[in-house]
């Protein structure tokens, strides 16, 4: 093989990533409404081509000045390995991969982890990047080049493309500000560009997140006690969306338990985020969904700090991901990595009725008001058969396998409506103990999930879209109350006005308020104009 110097070798990977891994972002750039067709169609998308070509060659060029000699074959095959891999999931699941998707994968337990390598993904890494490694390890490294030499050709091949870039982007400028304005192309989609950028900006909101909380509800107490303490039960969910909800006119009953319990169903709920790392923060901050940063969630106290002023007991069982941090002041329990038999059947995947287990000689130590937050697994994807129990199977066939591509949209749509029952049993459940807890606390429960899920509409699956553009079935989520007829009576709650509630839209906004409100603590941060039920007291 003839010899290819520095410079060949890493534009030589720079358009195999550009070209081969990165289609699907150029085919999006020819097949956008603004690319116009036929020969203008072609040049829009070489445009877009040599502009995803620059960006990689440049990022490579970057990196091989710490990758010196022949470790610059090293850097070359990391970056492809890492790009097919991204690749996998923006061409298989239509992943958009930012800063929010970044943390997710940060936060993601081992046991989700494995769920997500699958064979089918193995084989599309080794496909895409097998056959550039073998050219880059038999490849013969030139090295007649000096340093100043090789960096002044790098230099002038980057200022090249990127000049030709300009001149055809600026030629259809209008063309392409439309395309990326209407997000028919987007960047989260350039592998391995999106996963650097998000994990520079995760980075620089990791820097400022050591910021102390200002303390928001140190002015929080009780306004007045009932004839038995509040127990109230927050269940926060997990990847469920409001689409496939019985209570939601969906054809299937998947929610027969909530429907029996008499309580209160919202059917237009939006949600903060599209992802866990986002909307739990969210939810507990108190701030709106337009107002809502992960710095400004990190600068001020939560939810549970606020009820920590009043005096409130807190409990938070977790069996997802854990809180993200917004429940320092909670007794919390981490159930993820149990190793009770009776509810989990491999590592770090646990049933979401392991939260019960025991709670109630938990809450039956106090006798002041208590919030207990049951962090659910709930739908998380993609290995939805592993989230409920045999017995919870109502719909079949069903998808046996992480590997979504392998399953048909009716046996993903069956296992995911499964977990759903399931939840729906899990929220049963605790309507059940909260009954059976009824002798000494005053219960109510609410739930809400925090995120829905895409199962292959658009072709897109699981969630984490940015949230401008997700699809409704990624934002629209379940939201349920119900309350105790002891409740209403020592609260002297009107259940007419409360079930005429669920008639107007409603969002992860409401939530915050409307626990305060269950709570009856006065403080400034509570807003009754967000309390659901506000009105009804």
């Amino acid at each position: 093989m003839k010899q290819i110097n520095r410079d060949s070798l890493l534009l030589a990977t720079s358009m195999w990533i550009s070209l081969v891994i990165n289609w699907t972002t150029i085919k999006g750039f020819f097949l956008s409404p603004s690319a116009g067709s036929g020969l203008s169609a072609f040049v829009f998308a070489t445009g877009g081509f040599l502009l995803i070509l620059s960006l990689n060659y440049l990022f490579l060029v970057l990196g091989s000045l710490v990758f010196r000699g022949k470790s610059i074959k090293w850097w070359c095959s990391i970056v492809l390995l890492t790009a097919s891999a991204i690749s996998y999931f923006t061409i298989s699941f239509g992943t958009q991969f930012d800063k929010t998707m970044f943390i997710s994968l940060l936060q993601t337990n081992p046991g989700e982890a494995l769920d997500i390598v699958t064979l089918r993904m193995l084989g599309w890494v080794l496909l895409l990047a097998t056959l550039p490694i073998v050219f880059i390890y038999k490849a013969k490294l030139a090295v007649n080049l000096t340093a100043r030499g090789s960096f002044f050709r790098s230099t002038l091949i980057t200022f090249s493309l990127l000049l030709l870039t300009a001149v055809v982007v600026y030629s259809m400028y209008p063309r392409y500000a439309s395309a990326t304005r209407n997000r028919d192309v987007t960047f989260h989609t350039i592998a391995p560009l999106n996963l650097i950028a998000g994990g520079l900006s995760y980075a620089y909101a990791l820097r400022t997140s050591a910021v102390v909380r200002a303390s928001i509800g140190d002015d929080a107490q009780q306004s007045y006690a009932l004839a038995k303490p509040r127990l109230i039960v927050f269940v926060l969910g997990e990847t469920a969306r409001a689409k496939s909800h019985g209570l939601n006119v969906y054809e299937r009953d998947t929610t027969p338990r909530m429907k029996a319990a008499n309580g209160m169903y919202f059917a237009d709920t939006e949600s903060c985020g599209t992802a866990t790392a986002i909307s739990v923060p969210c939810i507990f901050s108190g701030l709106s969904t337009q107002e809502f940063t992960l710095q400004k969630g990190r600068e001020i106290e939560t939810l549970i700090d606020v009820l920590h002023h009043a005096g409130t007991r807190l409990i938070w069982r977790d069996n997802d991901s854990g809180c993200k941090g917004v429940c320092d002041k909670a007794e919390y329990e981490d159930f993820t990595s149990s190793t009770n038999t009776l509810w989990c059947t491999d590592i770090d995947n646990c049933f979401d009725e392991i939260l019960l287990d025991g709670l109630e000689q938990k809450v039956r130590q106090t006798k002041k008001d208590t919030l207990v937050v049951l962090h659910v697994k709930g739908s998380h994807g993609p290995a939805y058969y592993k989230r409920y129990p045999k017995a919870f199977e109502r719909f079949t066939p069903t998808c046996k396998t992480s590997d979504l591509a392998a399953c048909s949209e009716l046996e993903i749509r069956n296992a995911y409506d499964n977990t759903i029952v399931y939840t729906d049993h899990v929220v049963g459940e605790s309507i059940t103990l909260l009954n059976k807890l009824s002798d000494q606390f005053a219960t109510a429960l609410f739930y809400v999930s925090d995120h829905g899920e895409s199962l292959g509409e658009k072709g897109l699956f699981l969630h984490g879209i940015p949230r401008a553009v997700a699809p409704n079935e990624q934002t629209q989520v379940p939201m349920y109350a119900w309350v105790s007829p002891q409740f209403s009576k020592f609260e002297k709650w009107n259940r007419d006005c409360m079930a005429n509630q669920t008639k107007t839209k409603r969002s992860h906004d409401n939530v915050y308020s409307t626990i305060i409100g269950f709570l009856d603590v006065t403080t400034k941060q509570y807003n009754p104009d967000l309390d659901i039920f506000a009105g009804c007291h």
